[in-house]
Order: structure tokens, then C-alpha cells, then sequence
């Protein structure tokens, strides 16, 4: 039967499909799967082809203009997942589509590739984890990584960050003995496509990258490996919100391939996964495991310096030794706020309302939400005031005060704004940057300054965060790993030291539990924003008055209120919480309301599953 109609659906968050005819000419080369140029709203567009009809329910419709491919880029398996994670992730399927393709493939350009027969291995597909790090896991990994070529499977090895794609290249092609193909968006477009139709064409059987990599349109995908699945890289920014862990599992049970997650320490979320499974963990233990140690500044409360005493006597003790030492807190730049005396006026961002932080480095103020920087002004701009002070403590002002104390030492500090990781300095200051960097310099000594400024984050992954931070640190430290802290009983902390996994997720587990937080319950937030305050708050208790009418509705509802960053690259944002047990019917009952909001102008309206 030859079709005239095409469904189309484009990467806009329109909901769609649409109708076009198929001239003569193209009947014979389209195909479901399709890349097509369509016009849409006036301009000419990439759409995809997702079904094939004889007739239309529509009196008029616009011809398709062209078809960019020879054979349909779009597999079945590759439609179904990016239908699914337009369903779960409340975005349009072409939206869904457009997050999961190379830039290229995005724009009016046509391919030609050559397919290659798929394989079909007979195997049962399993759930698998390895507790440990990849370093320690290396052997186990190896050996199912050999297993699975051996069948005629492919792999995708999913890392969490960039700086960690060289050295776990170099450790794939050693164990696996074939080119890894790596996928990465940062080496330029046509260097991602050529990567992707090797992939595509079943010329890779070893795929490597972050977070995008889960999509790699692998023919015959035997096994996904996702390395430290806890870390915040995992989740998708901006829209659609994805997380790659949601889409591994998809695809394990849509294209029967084994999943392996490989960490010491998951989100507590995989973990409840894993345990609803009854997939028992394979122990892989570290061959060095540093020493654990607490300090409790309620010792110390008359001490207003970061660096508590008995710690400075242990930096001392190990820099006599000529050992590394690294000092681990999560504040850029010199200072955190500059004040004027006079007037009490604090300088802050425009753009984002929150204070400046002083760089020492660059002389310059700086908000690290939206990059704005501004040199520091000599007169207070509110009542020209003569003395600003900057107040607060970050990484650059700590290097100075360590630099005075530790003349003899080699001071450095390490951010995400940092171009190299320095190898010659005894003594280092990082955020959490440094994390994917840790195997480039053997430490002696680590320690946190600031726990408690971490575990107090509003944010209930908190404790699950920094046990996982814990854990990895004192896998990196030679020798110690010490923790500053006024809560010496917290349960993060009580965990890592005596290594009871097991105990701190049963505990964290119950929390969220008798909290109705994920993962016992699915949460959505309904984020406006826009360049008007009034207009925003408005229309945010509109769709709250809107919501709460819903009949029936199988979900709770929280007032608007200020999101955790309320102002944002001149945008203010308010988010409306929804709690419900399943996505896809908290989704049916808010999608005739959310639709009416997409369409208003002045306000944006987006929609995040479990932030």
C-alpha cells in the first residue's frame, strides 16, 4: 500500500504529530524513522517521521518539503525510547527526539549511511552492581566487558564527567582491545556525526561518553555501564529534564540489554531499585582504605578560622613528610560578600540578586549563577561611602592564610574556572571540581572544612550526596581523611566511617518514606518564569487556583512560591511542588491545564520530573 500522509513531529514543544501529504516523487523513499523538511510556523524545519497513513481527517494540509535521509535515521527501538521519555518527562516527542541526536542531525542536512545486520544474542537481561569504584571494580568490569564482545554485543560506557573520559578510554581499549568510539558534543559537530554513524552503521562496539552517550543508536547494545550514577551530571539541564539512569532502564528492558551501574556509593533512589529487584551487590573492596577521623569544632567555637587547630597541626605533620594535602570547601573565589559600612548596602548581582563573591584572581566581583562580573567599585554606590568590606571565606582568601602560615608550601587552588590541575603544589584548596582529578595527585591527607555548610543544603538528597562525597574522598586520601564538623553524629558521617552502607540507605530510605519524597513518591515541579515579578506570581496562582480544581486528582499540590534561586539571569521563578505516585497520571490530569500556559507569552512554563 503506498501512503500519501506522513505524521510529523518537530523538536518545539508542541504536542503534535502533524499531517503533511507526500508528494509523488517521495512516496517511495520515506519511511517511518525518516529525517524530513517541513514548513512549520512559517519557516522550514527538521521533522521526523513517526507514523505513515492513506488519508487525513483534515481538509488541508502542506506538503513535506524533502527527505534528508536514504534510510530512516530512527530506529523502533530509538522512537520507543524517546517516546517514553517524552511521556515520563512531560516534553513533546520531538523535543524528545532533538535532545537525543547529534546537532547535525538537527539541521536541514543529508545523510547517507550504510546499515549493518543486526545480531541477535540469546540472553537473559539482568541488573547488575558493583559497589566499589571503578579502580577497584576494574577486574569485574574487565571480565563482563570481555563477555559481552565475546557474545557480539555492543557496549555503552557512561561517565559522569568529561575529565574522566581519557583515562577510561585508555582502560576500555586496554580490557577490550578495539578503538572506543567516544561521543562528545564539545569536539565540534562533525566530529560527533562521524562518531554517530559509526556507531549507527555498527562499525563502534565500544561507545564512551557522558550523559547523551545513553542515547547512542548502538544496532546491537548488549550492555550499558553507568559509572557513579549518583553524581548531579547524570540529570539533564536545560529541558527536557531527563536523567540518564531513567533512560539505561528503559533501554534494558526495551532492547533486552544488560545494565551494570558501577559505584561505592548510588543515589538512594538506584539503591531502592536494586533492592525491589533483589539484585545483590558484587563487593568490590578498595586495596587501601585511608583512615577516618572527626573533629568537632564545638571544641573549638572561640577559633574563627576555617582551619581548626588540631588540623593545622596535621598539615604541618604531613607537609614535613613531603606528603599532599588537600583542603576540600565549596566556596569560589576570595570573599563571599562585599558590605558597605555606612549604609549597610550589599553588592549583589542585577541579573540574579545574590552576592557577589570577589575574585582576587581576576580583581574583579563576580555572581557564579549567570557569570556577570564587574570590577570592585572604590565608593559605595548607594551613598558614596569610601570603605567597602568584602567578608567570607572562599578558596583564594583561604590560600593566602595558608600561604602565611605554611611558608615552606607549595599553596594552590582548583576550581571549575581553573585551567590546569596543578601537579607540583603540596597543598591544595578545591571545590568539588576536583573530584573527577583526584587520581592525578596522590593526597596524604584530605579534609572537609565545611560539612556542616554541606549537609544543610536545601535540598533532601543532601545526606545521600555527601555520604557519597565521604566515601570518595576517604578512597582518594593516602592516609586520612578528616571531617570538620558540629554535628559529629550525623548519619552520613557514621556511615562512611565504619563503611555500613547498607544501614545509612535503610535509614535515609525511611526518612523519604514517612516524608512522601521520591523515591516512595514521584515530585514535579511547575517552574515559570519571566522578566516580571507580578506577572510571574500571577499566572503561577492562576495554575495553582487552576490545579487545585482538578477533579479527581490523584496528586498533592503546594502553593507558588520563590524558587530555591528566585531570580536567575534576570528571570524571577516561582515553582509549583506536585506529589503523586505514578508521572504518566499526574501528567494526564495537568496536561489540558499546562497547555493553555505554553501558549501565553511573557511567562515560561516548564516541567521537571523528580528535580
Amino acid at each position: 500500500m503506498c501512503h500519501s500522509i506522513a505524521q510529523i513531529v518537530v523538536g518545539l514543544p508542541v504536542a503534535g504529530p502533524f499531517d503533511y501529504s507526500i508528494p509523488h516523487h517521495l512516496r517511495e523513499h520515506i519511511r517511518v524513522g525518516s529525517r524530513v523538511v517541513v514548513s512549520f510556523r512559517s519557516k522550514f524545519r527538521v521533522g521526523f517521521v513517526i507514523g505513515l497513513l492513506t488519508e487525513t481527517q483534515f481538509p488541508r494540509i502542506k506538503p513535506l518539503s524533502t527527505v534528508l535521509d536514504n534510510i530512516p535515521t530512527l530506529d523502533e527501538h530509538f522512537l520507543k525510547l524517546t517516546w517514553d521519555l517524552a511521556q515520563y518527562y512531560a516534553c513533546s516527542w520531538g523535543e524528545a527526539i532533538e535532545v537525543a541526536l547529534p546537532a547535525i542531525l538537527r539541521d536541514k542536512r543529508e545523510i547517507v549511511w550504510t546499515p549493518q545486520p543486526q545480531i541477535m544474542r540469546p540472553t537473559e537481561p539482568k541488573i547488575l552492581f558493583y559497589q566499589g569504584s571503578l579502580q577497584a571494580a576494574a577486574k569485574t568490569v574487565a571480565q563482563k566487558l570481555k563477555s559481552i564482545l565475546a557474545q557480539g554485543g555492543g557496549i555503552i560506557f557512561l561517565v559522569p564527567e568529561i575529565g574522566q573520559i581519557m583515562v577510561v578510554k585508555e582502560f576500555l581499549e586496554k580490557v577490550c582491545a578495539v578503538d572506543v568510539c567516544v561521543l562528545d558534543r564539545y569536539q565540534g559537530v562533525k566530529h560527533e556525526l562521524t562518531q554517530w554513524l559509526a556507531v549507527k552503521e555498527g562499525r563502534a562496539r565500544v561507545v564512551l561518553g557522558t550523559r547523551s552517550a545513553v542515547f547512542a543508536m548502538m544496532p546491537d547494545v548488549g550492555l550499558i555501564v553507568m559509572v557513579d550514577e549518583e553524581n548531579p551530571s547524570y540529570k539533564q539541564e536545560p529541558s527536557p529534564f531527563y536523567h540518564a539512569r531513567q533512560v539505561a532502564l528503559w533501554r534494558h528492558k526495551n532492547e533486552q540489554c544488560d545494565v551494570l551501574f558501577v559505584s561505592p556509593a548510588p543515589s538512594a533512589e538506584l539503591w531502592k531499585i536494586l533492592k525491589d529487584k533483589k539484585v545483590v551487590p558484587e563487593i568490590c573492596a578498595e586495596k587501601h582504605l585511608a583512615d577516618f577521623q572527626v573533629i568537632d569544632l564545638a571544641n573549638y567555637k572561640y577559633q574563627n578560622m576555617l582551619v581548626s587547630f588540631p588540623l593545622q597541626n596535621m598539615i604541618l605533620e604531613t607537609l614535613v613528610k613531603n606528603g599532599k594535602v588537600l583542603l576540600f570547601l565549596n566556596r569560589r573565589g576570595f570573599s563571599t560578600s562585599t558590605k558597605c559600612n555606612q549604609c549597610g548596602l550589599v553588592l549583589k548581582c542585577q541579573r540574579c540578586n545574590t552576592n557577589l563573591s570577589f575574585m582576587y584572581s581576576k580583581k574583579k566581583l563576580m555572581c557564579h549563577r549567570c557569570g556577570f562580573s564587574s570590577d570592585l567599585p572604590k565608593m559605595c554606590p548607594q551613598c558614596n561611602g569610601s570603605y567597602l568590606r568584602s567578608t567570607g571565606t572562599g578558596i583564594e582568601k583561604l590560600e593566602s592564610e595558608l600561604a602565611r602560615i605554611y611558608p615552606q608550601a607549595q599553596v594552590a587552588t582548583f576550581d571549575r574556572g581553573a585551567k590546569t590541575f596543578s601537579k607540583q603544589s603540596n597543598l591544595m584548596i578545591a571545590t568539588a571540581a576536583v573530584m573527577p582529578f583526584l587520581h592525578r595527585a596522590h593526597f596524604s591527607l584530605i579534609a572537609v572544612l565545611d560539612f556542616d555548610g554541606e549537609i544543610n543544603r536545601i535540598d533532601f538528597r543532601a545526606s545521600s550526596r555527601v555520604f557519597s562525597l565521604l566515601i570518595r574522598l576517604r578512597q582518594a586520601a593516602g592516609e586520612k581523611l578528616l571531617v570538620q564538623t558540629r554535628s559529629p553524629k550525623h548519619e552520613s558521617i557514621v556511615a562512611a566511617a565504619s563503611l555500613d552502607a547498607d544501614t545509612f540507605y535503610r535509614k535515609e530510605l525511611k526518612v523519604r518514606r514517612e516524608l512522601n519524597l521520591p523515591p516512595y513518591a514521584q515530585v514535579m515541579a511547575l517552574a515559570l518564569r519571566g522578566t516580571v515579578e507580578e506577572s510571574v506570581l500571577t499566572q503561577a496562582q492562576e495554575l495553582y487556583e487552576q490545579l487545585k480544581g482538578i477533579k479527581g486528582k490523584g496528586f498533592e499540590i503546594a502553593l507558588p512560591q520563590p524558587d530555591v534561586i528566585p531570580k536567575l539571569r534576570d528571570k524571577f521563578r516561582y515553582t509549583i511542588m506536585l506529589k503523586g505516585k505514578i508521572v504518566k497520571k499526574m501528567l494526564a490530569q495537568v496536561e489540558p491545564v499546562l497547555s493553555d500556559y505554553h501558549k501565553r507569552k511573557g511567562v515560561i512554563l516548564t516541567v521537571d520530573v523528580n528535580p
